[in-house]
């Protein structure tokens, strides 16, 4: 079994009304979450890195200061991934895998604080983005300067569909590990590519949907995104398939613990029920 926190590297403000259509026009934090995972044989992994302040050096020239005028980005220091890792003990070289659920700023933001780390990415997700620069980029959400200089000769890229294991519910699915401990699957639509991981931790079962949604009452309600939403979504019809997934995985695993990368309220909850276990 491996040990499983949920963290978050800095937030961004935006509209609610943005993630739930028809919600009121309040200003909310999207908080940037990641996973810090220890896996018994495998070591400190994460799942996405959250934000950093080289973001902000990142995006101070056009096309990309669009971005981050657009997204409104907070965070200290002592949010950042690398930082909070040593708070606990754990130095940078001691990060031994990196699964990326998407290649937006706000999932890679922290990647070249971890110089002997090995990148887990989906291979559709890499391919549609690895040779788009400029306004290419930005419009999809991606600042190529944040992937540090050898990504490509530490990048091992994952098909969904020669996956091994099967959920009704998920379809095919990578064992990362072959132990079951990480479960990688498509998430399709978000961004291209996406995918998602369901976790066997020590304290029950975990499933990150990464932006597969932005708040719970979309997967528990059928809440659905402003239509605005589309014009950021890198494919609309794969967005509506990812999510009848994870709707259709939370009905039959009423036990599982679906996490929204951007869900406060999952965010705080989570913190809560794992404090009460400890």
């Amino acid at each position: 079994m491996i040990d499983f926190q949920l963290k978050s590297a800095g937030f961004c403000y935006a509209s609610k009304h943005h993630a739930l259509r028809g919600a009121e026009k309040k200003t909310i934090q999207y908080f940037a979450t990641y996973g810090l995972i220890r896996h018994p044989e495998y070591g400190v992994i994460l799942f996405d890195v959250g934000y950093s302040q080289r973001f902000f050096d990142c995006t101070e020239k056009l096309p990309y200061r669009i971005y981050q005028l657009l997204t409104k980005v907070k965070i200290t220091p002592e949010e950042e991934v690398v930082n909070v890792l040593r708070s606990e003990g754990i130095e940078p070289e001691e990060v031994k895998y990196i699964i990326l659920s998407h290649f937006h700023a706000d999932h890679i933001g922290g990647l070249k604080d971890f110089p002997k780390a090995k990148f887990i990415a989906g291979k559709v997700a890499y391919e549609a983005i690895k040779d788009k620069k400029g306004w290419a980029a930005m419009l999809h959400g991606y600042v190529p300067m944040l992937l540090p200089d050898d990504f490509e000769s530490r990048l091992q890229l994952i098909e969904i569909e020669k996956g091994t294991y099967y959920d009704k519910d998920l379809g095919k699915l990578v064992d990362v590990f072959g132990d079951g401990s990480i479960l990688l699957c498509d998430l399709n639509g978000h961004a291209i590519g996406q995918i998602g991981a369901v976790l066997n931790t020590n304290k029950g079962t975990v499933f990150l949907i990464a932006d597969a949604c932005w708040l719970e009452e979309t997967y528990k309600e059928n809440w659905l995104p402003n239509p605005i939403v589309r014009l950021i979504t890198g494919s609309w019809k794969g967005f509506l398939a990812s999510l009848k997934k994870v709707q259709s995985y939370y009905k039959n695993n009423p036990e599982t613990v679906i996490i929204p990368c951007h869900c406060e309220a999952t965010m705080r909850r989570f913190w809560e029920e794992q404090n009460d276990k400890v």
